[in-house]
Order: structure tokens, then C-alpha cells, then sequence
């Protein structure tokens, strides 16, 4: 029998392995225990993007926003019309800081799909919301696209070996408020 696509999106049989958690907001798009405990309130992600450049000037003094600044573009998500979307929007309207957008990726490991990346936005702002409504093969996909600027960022790998135990994690995290950069193992 073949699942509807909200059904395989319940299940976690999409073809997207990416999930996003909006300050808490959301009603979550898995079910089941065979679901990491990360993912309850995560909805699906649909689109995702973001990109950091580094500007160099040879004359400037500090090497982490100067002579080397980096620059980090607007962070694009697509999610699903729900409660979140909801939040989302009335946050944009209202100007107000959303904090933290977190985005996941799950992959399965013993049955189970856990995370296996964390990505955490601090001190949101969205600077762009847009609605779109689309039917493909018969069925109807509502969506809101939204762009955000954040002040840190903070980036977490969880590493597994293959019996599918945790080995640690890997971590990169930026602050713009600070001028600070870390990595860590």
C-alpha cells in the first residue's frame, strides 16, 4: 500500500531528512517511538538554505570581522502552514525576535530517527515571509517561505560508530554580538 505524503511525512519516510523547531511552537510532524525526543515539537522543513562569505581587506586589524569579516546571508526555510507558521508570521508583524530556530537532521540509526546534525539560530529577526499554494500530482502543498537573520550560530555533529552508539560531537559556534568564533571536539 502506498502512503499518502502527509502519512510518509508522520512516519518520516519523505524524502526529507530535515526537520525545524521555531521556539517551541510546533505540533511536530513525527509520530511514533522510533522518534528522537528532539524531534517531538519539529515540523518538517521543506527548503533550506543559508550562506556565510568572507569579505578580505589586507589592511584591516581584527582577522575575524575585518581584514577577513564574514558575512552570513539571510537563512531560507520553507515550512508547512501550521501553528508555527502562525508564530512565525505574528513574530514578522510585531518585529519581535524569535529565539531559538533550530534546524535537525535525522537520520535512522538503529531503527530510530536521531539526530544527527543541530543547527541553532539565536535572536531571530525575519526579514521576509511569503505564502505559496501549489497542487503537484493531485495533491495540494501550503507553504511559508521565510528568510531570518540571526546574531550566533551555533553548529552541532553528532557522530555515531556503527553499531550506532554515540561518539560525541563536533562543534562550530559564531557570535556576531561578540566578535567570537569556537570550535570544538
Amino acid at each position: 500500500m502506498q502512503l499518502t505524503t502527509a502519512e510518509a511525512a508522520r512516519q518520516g519516510t519523505n524524502t526529507s531528512n530535515l526537520f525545524v523547531n521555531i521556539a517551541g511552537q510546533g505540533t511536530g510532524t513525527l509520530t511514533g517511538d522510533n522518534i528522537d525526543d528532539k524531534l517531538v515539537k519539529a515540523d518538517r522543513l521543506l527548503a533550506f538554505e543559508e550562506q556565510m562569505v568572507r569579505d578580505v581587506n589586507s589592511s584591516a586589524e581584527n582577522t575575524l570581522f575585518s581584514a577577513g569579516e564574514i558575512d552570513a546571508s539571510w537563512v531560507y526555510i520553507e515550512i508547512l502552514r501550521t501553528q508555527a507558521s502562525i508564530f512565525v508570521q505574528n513574530s514578522f508583524y510585531q518585529a519581535n525576535n524569535i529565539t531559538p530556530i533550530t534546524i535537525y537532521r535525522g537520520d535512522i540509526i538503529n531503527g530510530k530517527i536521531t539526530v544527527t546534525e543541530e543547527i541553532e539560530y539565536q535572536n531571530c529577526i525575519i526579514t521576509r515571509i511569503k505564502t505559496e499554494a501549489i497542487a503537484l500530482d493531485g495533491k495540494k502543498l501550503d507553504s511559508l517561505k521565510v528568510w531570518f537573520r540571526f546574531t550566533q550560530r551555533q553548529d552541532t555533529l553528532i557522530s555515531f560508530d556503527q553499531e550506532g552508539k554515540p561518539l560525541g560531537n563536533n562543534v562550530s559556534l559564531i557570535n556576531f554580538v561578540q566578535g567570537t568564533l569556537k570550535a570544538a571536539e
